[in-house]
């Protein structure tokens, strides 16, 4: 080995920069795409609503799932269905827990 070994210079995740220019209607796209005021009110994960909601999963999962398919509920309709899958077989846990010890 060298005592001049070259050393690899690491790039940071903060120096990137893109290896081609966009074009100027892309670029302009772009612009107006960051310009835009961003919305997080529909991707609050811990509102007030959905803090309750996991309460009543927990300790009484036949309220916590109306909770979380009634029409005021923030959850999106993959979390929805991710819910419900999740409550059936917690119910499913205990009924065995109860039936079957």
């Amino acid at each position: 080995m060298s005592s001049k070994a070259k050393k690899k210079k690491k790039s940071k995740w903060y120096d990137w920069k893109p290896k081609r220019q966009f074009s100027e209607r892309n670029q302009k796209l772009i612009d107006e795409l960051n310009a835009m005021p961003r919305d997080y009110s529909m991707m609050e994960v811990l509102s007030k609503w959905r803090l309750i909601t996991y309460a009543w999963v927990i300790f009484f999962p036949p309220y916590g799932l109306y909770r979380v398919w009634c029409k005021e509920s923030t959850f999106r309709r993959s979390e929805r269905i991710v819910w419900t899958f999740m409550i059936i077989c917690y119910i499913a846990y205990f009924l065995k827990l109860i039936l079957f010890s």
